[in-house]
């Protein structure tokens, strides 16, 4: 099974009490794929302290699964923002972006955001538990 891992999750996962680090190690131990887009990645590093712990952080994702953000993700998930601001819910981009991506790939999304909640049903991805 995939995973697509948002920056939330490895946010967490990095501090030193983390709940998910425990986590995301089982999911490598179990052969479960964790993937991630380039979004992601960005989210994640832009929070480093400084350039040695950037370029860790950068290198740490290449040895997960990438899903590549295609031309045509671009207009879904503008229309999927669309959708979402008709329903009255405000998104920020990347993260309608990430949504996109699960739903357009079929890989479950694993987030500690509790925004996507709100646009899971209009947007149809699923979580991962």
């Amino acid at each position: 099974m995939s995973v697509l891992v948002d920056s939330s999750v490895w946010i967490d996962a990095s501090k030193p009490r983390g709940k998910s680090k425990e986590a995301l190690a089982s999911i490598i131990e179990v052969g479960d794929i964790i993937c991630y887009t380039n979004p992601i990645q960005t989210e994640v590093c832009q929070g480093a302290k400084s350039q040695l712990e950037f370029a860790k952080l950068w290198d740490a994702f290449l040895g997960f699964q990438l899903l590549p953000v295609r031309e045509h993700h671009w207009e879904l998930t503008a229309w999927n923002y669309f959708r979402c601001r008709k329903e009255g819910v405000t998104v920020a981009t990347v993260d309608c972006l990430v949504a996109t991506i699960a739903q357009s790939y079929r890989i479950p999304l694993w987030t500690l955001d509790k925004l996507f909640t709100k646009i899971q049903p209009i947007i149809g991805f699923d979580f991962y538990s």
